[in-house]
């Protein structure tokens, strides 16, 4: 199942918003916001290309259905991105702690210059390989995926304004 999702911040250059995206307080907050668990494996940045993988584990029970299938109760995961700093575009991909050859997902993310702002973008596809029930995991994810981003996009707003 592919997606895309947008979000426009205002009265922030695409420079600096490159830098908040990647800086680690800023993460830390939104995550705590949308109760995200976050522990980084590992950063490595050379000032021309930024590598990060972490532990994501969100805060939320999966559907009762999924239950049975996936035999837990939260879904977590590890988020790796690759971003090459100034060309406002990056890869990333999630490996999640249960059935890691079965659920598949990545995608592209960016930001782009617009009036009063920069928007952030990021697609992906989602592809779940269990039989029965693929779908409806892919559209569980998906689902998370935009609330988390609609959750994170007016904290980033906030933290925009509160940091002028």
């Amino acid at each position: 199942m592919k997606f895309r999702i947008e979000h426009t911040f205002k009265n922030i250059t695409i420079d600096d918003y490159e830098k908040l995206h990647f800086d680690e307080e800023f993460n830390i907050a939104m995550c705590e916001a949308v109760k995200l668990s976050r522990d980084v494996q590992k950063i490595d940045d050379d000032g021309k290309k930024f590598h990060r993988a972490v532990k994501v584990g969100p805060d939320r029970e999966i559907p009762a259905a999924m239950k049975k299938v996936v035999k837990v109760d939260r879904i977590e995961y590890e988020e790796r991105i690759d971003y090459t700093w100034g060309s406002y575009a990056g890869t990333w991909e999630t490996i999640p702690n249960i059935m890691p050859s079965k659920v598949i997902t990545k995608g592209k993310l960016g930001f782009k210059e617009v009036a009063g702002g920069v928007q952030r973008w990021s697609e992906g596809e989602i592809k779940v390989k269990i039989l029965g029930v693929g779908s409806m995991v892919e559209k569980f994810i998906v689902a998370d995926v935009e609330k988390s981003y609609e959750e994170a996009a007016r904290f980033t707003q906030q933290w925009i304004n509160d940091h002028q």
